[in-house]
C-alpha cells in the first residue's frame, strides 16, 4: 500500500504543473506586478483627502451665511443703578438673517457682573441699532457684545 501512496504523491505535483501550463496557454500568464501600484494608491488617497478638505471649506465658509459675516459694535451704555445697565449696540448682518448675541457687563476688574443672550429678529436692513436692559450683580463699568452667532 505504501508503494501506491508514493506513486500518487509523485504524480500529483507533475499533473498540477501540467494543468497550470495548460491554463497559462489557454488564458495567458499573469502580468508581472507593476512597481507603480503603491504610488497610484497614494495619489488616490491624497486626491480623496483634497476633495474632502475643499468640500468642508465650501460648506462652512461659502454657505448661505457664515458667522464671520456678522459684526457687533457698542454704541453706548448707561448705568441706571447698581443692578441695571441700559446697553445700545449695533448689529451688522446680511438682510433677513436672524442672529443671537451674548451681551456682557463687566466691572472695574473686568469680572463679568451681568450678561444676557438676545435674539435679534431678521430685518430688511443690513445694520440695526438695538437696546438691551441687563441686570447686574453690582455696578458695571463696561458693556460689550461678547459674541454673535446664527441660531
Amino acid at each position: 500500500m505504501s508503494a501506491e501512496r508514493e506513486t500518487v504523491a509523485a504524480t500529483t505535483p507533475a499533473a498540477d504543473l501540467v494543468d497550470r501550463a495548460d491554463l497559462a496557454d489557454r488564458y495567458g500568464a499573469r502580468a508581472p506586478r507593476s512597481e507603480k501600484k503603491p504610488e497610484r494608491w497614494i495619489w488616490m488617497v491624497v486626491g480623496i483627502f483634497v476633495i474632502a478638505v475643499v468640500a468642508f471649506w465650501a460648506t462652512t465658509t461659502v454657505g448661505p451665511v457664515s458667522s464671520s459675516a456678522i459684526r457687533a459694535d457698542t454704541v453706548r451704555f448707561s448705568i441706571l443703578d447698581d443692578a441695571n445697565v441700559s446697553f445700545d449696540y449695533r448689529i451688522t448682518a446680511p438682510a433677513g438673517t436672524e442672529v443671537t448675541c451674548a451681551i456682557e457687563i463687566r466691572d472695574e476688574q473686568q469680572a463679568v457682573v451681568g450678561w444676557d443672550v438676545v435674539d435679534v429678529p431678521p430685518t430688511d436692513e443690513a445694520s440695526q441699532v438695538l437696546n438691551a436692559q441687563v441686570r447686574t450683580t453690582k455696578a458695571g463699568t463696561t458693556a460689550l457684545v461678547k459674541e454673535c452667532w446664527l441660531p
